[in-house]
């Protein structure tokens, strides 16, 4: 057996063997005995989706707002720490990382204790949302801009006459169109399931999709909470598409 083929049965035993057995709880009417022992039902999953239904929406809104803060904030950011060679462009870039080496639990009580006010509205939970985000909105933009391929078709731009917008908008986004939307797709991906700081930072009245499993899973039935885990990655598995399909186009843009 090749690597590759090890490497797939692995990834389909971490990955689809605990998605079918939730699901086999799922449509499961008690499964207290056993799968199907009680016979096969979907009425978990038509309540699952009544219950989680208004934070999915809540969790999509969150999410798309943290994606935009991202491109406006980590745009600019990305260009500056690819661009630049000073001091201060790499210690910036450095301190924007320091959230993953960060317990969100920490996050979360630095961002109360110094920004306690700004709960109830929610803008808590989106700072604290776009910190977690940020360094992988980095990560997926600042190679690309640091191309010296790119700066040379920029220059190229600039010495035919293009204005610096026109440059931006006719070299640099289209160059980067495959990062931006790759940088978008995970800051939401990441938002829509970030559990730690949401449980901390966000006001319980309005609780987000993550928070909305856990308290299914400590005060549910198992086969509703299964049902809602269900639901739960069905709404995510566009996000998912669309990242499958830009590695294609990265492998492929490699290969060219």
């Amino acid at each position: 057996m090749t690597a590759s083929r090890v490497w797939l049965w692995l990834m389909l035993g971490v990955v689809l063997v605990p998605m079918i057995a939730t699901l086999v709880v799922a449509t499961s009417v008690s499964f207290i005995a056993g799968p199907f022992t009680g016979g096969f039902t979907l009425d978990w999953m038509a309540l699952g989706l009544q219950l989680l239904s208004p934070t999915l929406l809540h969790s999509a809104v969150v999410g798309v707002a943290v994606a935009a803060i991202n491109l406006v904030v980590g745009g600019p950011l990305a260009w500056w720490s690819a661009r630049s060679n000073s001091v201060t462009a790499r210690a910036v870039g450095y301190l924007a990382t320091v959230p993953l080496a960060v317990p969100g639990i920490a996050i979360s009580v630095a961002l109360i204790g110094t920004y306690a006010q700004l709960r109830p509205s929610g803008l808590l939970l989106l700072i604290g949302h776009v910190v977690f985000t940020l360094p992988f909105t980095l990560a997926a933009l600042v190679p690309v801009l640091a191309s010296d391929r790119l700066d040379e078709c920029e220059q190229v731009a600039l010495s035919l006459g293009a204005s610096r917008a026109r440059q931006v908008l006719t070299i640099t986004i289209p160059w980067c169109l495959v990062a931006i939307v790759q940088a978008a797709a995970m800051s939401y991906a990441l938002s829509y399931g970030e559990f730690n700081i949401s449980f901390f930072v966000n006001a319980p009245a309005n609780p987000t999709a993550p928070f909305a499993l856990f308290d299914a899973y400590q005060t549910r039935r198992l086969e509703l909470a299964s049902a809602m885990s269900i639901w739960f990655i069905v709404s995510l598995l566009p996000v998912f598409a669309v990242l499958v399909a830009l590695r294609a186009r990265m492998h492929e843009r490699s290969l060219s």
